[in-house]
């Protein structure tokens, strides 16, 4: 596996994923199967699979969010084989396009554990806070708030970051 430096969070996420492959000359499908993610960053995502695709390949992953279902574009950029002892079988495929309400969507779910440590002690101070300031709306801000400062810093926007690696196989 190739090491670089994460830019962006991921965390843990257990959610249904469908990926697919459309047929456009018979307004079918080419590719269909239905798998669960394993973690998401706002890059990519990886999946646990019993089945691996080739890097590279591009399809279409449907993801159902806590709030909404996001549907993207995306392409394979790893895979990690059944013999591999530390990461589970699957593939990290990065997002490619996405629209801004897709990434508005994505970044209202997309919640690491520090966010939600922040609400809680902004609400704490702040109590009449709840009301106008949801969760989502906190994290919004703040997935915005660090890619502005990565990209600032010559940094790739969430969506170009790629998709994240795999987090090890629980023991």
């Amino acid at each position: 596996m190739t090491e670089y430096r994460r830019r962006y969070e991921r965390i843990d996420a257990r959610l249904p994923c469908r990926l697919f492959i459309p047929d456009e000359k018979n307004d079918d499908l080419k590719f269909e199967a239905f798998l669960t993610s394993r973690n998401l960053g706002p890059g990519g995502v990886f999946v646990e699979s019993t089945f691996l695709l080739k890097p590279r390949l591009e399809l279409f992953i449907e993801l159902t969010l806590p709030n909404a279902t996001l549907t993207t574009w995306g392409r394979i950029v790893h895979v990690i084989g059944i013999e591999d002892d530390t990461y589970p079988t699957g593939m990290g495929i990065e997002f490619l396009e996405m629209d801004s309400a897709d990434r508005e969507t994505l970044m209202r779910d997309f919640t690491p554990p520090r966010y939600r440590e922040f609400y809680d002690t902004l609400l704490g101070e702040f109590p009449h806070l709840g009301k106008p300031f949801a969760i989502e709306d906190v994290s919004l801000l703040l997935n915005l708030w660090e890619e502005w400062k990565i990209v600032k810093d010559g940094g790739p926007l969430a969506t170009e970051s790629g998709a994240p690696e795999p987090t090890p196989k629980r023991r």
